[in-house]
């Protein structure tokens, strides 16, 4: 076997580790989910387990900051292209809604299923990226404020006025608390709410306007 096949192969195996954990977490629990559980969920071996994760907890906080990393890059994704402030808000709170929707296993294992344990594993490196992803969203806000075309807010102010009300349904939505209507219809709602909550009042966009036709 070649070293390309063999790579791929472990890649594969991996990724079965992972699924199988996902399974697993979400039925019963990290604390109450155990090794030989998620080996005979995918069909690895014992050695091929270990091979790639120490225990239970690294597939946990794995799967953790590898969700959390793919989530924030296809946020930004959507977020960067946007040069005004209107459809960026809007644009950002769609995406999370649809991806909630496409996605919900993982939205829900990002959302309810950080044990202790998992969060002691995953901290320093989920710390890493919560510190560059919120950087480069709130830096585009602070943009457009400064444009005038968003109210000047403190950043925490920001986030939870446009991402909080969005998150908090999905939260509810995942949990079984709200009836599971399309997510794009909650987005026809909470996007455009977010962007009422945000931006700046008329007369403060208008002077934004003008100081920008003067320059």
């Amino acid at each position: 076997m070649s070293v390309g096949v063999r790579a791929e192969a472990s890649r594969v195996r991996r990724q079965q580790i992972l699924a199988a954990g996902l399974s697993c977490f979400l039925e019963r629990g990290v604390g109450a989910t155990t090794v030989d559980d998620i080996r005979r969920r995918c069909g690895a071996s014992v050695g091929s387990f270990y091979h790639h994760f120490a225990g239970k907890v690294e597939v946990a906080a794995a799967l953790y900051l590898e969700t959390l990393a793919a989530y924030q890059h296809a946020f930004l994704s959507e977020l960067r292209p946007h040069q005004h402030a209107q459809s960026g808000i809007e644009g950002a709170v769609r995406y999370h809604l649809l991806w909630v929707g496409d996605q919900p296993t993982l939205a829900s294992y990002l959302t309810h299923c950080r044990e202790p344990e998992v969060a002691a594993a995953s901290e320093a490196h989920a710390q890493k990226l919560n510190r560059l992803f919120f950087s480069e969203a709130l830096g585009w806000l602070q943009r457009h404020a400064e444009r005038g075309d968003l109210r000047p807010l403190p950043p925490n102010l920001y986030y939870a006025l446009w991402m909080g009300p969005a998150g908090e349904f999905t939260r509810l939505w995942l949990a079984g608390r709200q009836q599971r209507a399309p997510l794009a219809d909650a987005a026809m709602t909470l996007a455009p709410a977010a962007w009422e909550a945000l931006r700046a009042p008329l007369q403060v966009a208008r002077r934004g306007t003008n100081n920008r036709a003067r320059s």
